[in-house]
């Protein structure tokens, strides 16, 4: 019992505070605007002779504001991805091995026999390899990943190796044919089990 008539002393001096400023922001909507008292027109006209010439304020010139075209020539485009990524067009077709053009990755331009595998990593279902280029530097493959000059395709990646799928060309009935290519992977001096 004492205790609420403790938190009731406290709460007064709130409650008192929230209605006195209820009140005062009731009073200041409910209260007209002042408004200058309104000159009459012939006093208006009187003020501002005929003869004078239109002076603009400072003011308003400083408040417009000239017409802007936005011009893209020479800017980059912000909405352009930076890197755009194409499957490999054939450049001939023939008996001759093809060459494909167009806008490459990096592991599109480094032939099969240069790359080398460096890591595996992942469970049966979802595996993903380290490769490394001639330059030796690394790139992350997976599953799907464009890799070597003849347009090749990483179909799987077991444990141990990474079978890559190369077009060499059409055989019969428009077919095309291909061939895989397992590559190894590559283990430093005293890596593996005992």
């Amino acid at each position: 019992m004492e205790r609420t008539r403790k938190q009731l002393r406290k709460s007064k001096p709130l409650a008192g505070s929230l209605v006195l400023i209820f009140l005062l922001a009731a009073s200041a909507a409910a209260a007209p605007p002042e408004s200058a008292p309104a000159a009459r027109p012939a006093e208006v006209a009187t003020a501002i002779p005929a003869s004078a010439p239109p002076t603009v304020k400072p003011e308003a010139a400083a408040l417009e504001t000239p017409d802007y075209r936005y011009d893209p020539r020479g800017k980059t485009d912000p909405f352009k991805a930076f890197v755009r990524l194409e499957l490999p067009t054939p450049a001939k077709k023939g008996p001759e091995k093809k060459r494909y053009t167009g806008k490459l990755t990096p592991l599109q331009r480094v032939p099969l026999d240069k790359v080398r595998v460096t890591g595996i990593a992942g469970s049966p279902e979802k595996r993903v390899a380290m490769v490394e280029d001639g330059a030796g530097k690394g790139y992350i493959v997976y599953s799907g990943t464009l890799i070597g000059e003849n347009g090749g395709r990483v179909i799987q990646i077991l444990p141990d190796r990474l079978i890559v799928e190369e077009k060499t060309g059409e055989g019969g009935k428009g077919r095309e044919k291909s061939h895989r290519v397992a590559l190894k992977l590559h283990k430093e001096e005293g890596e593996g089990r005992p």
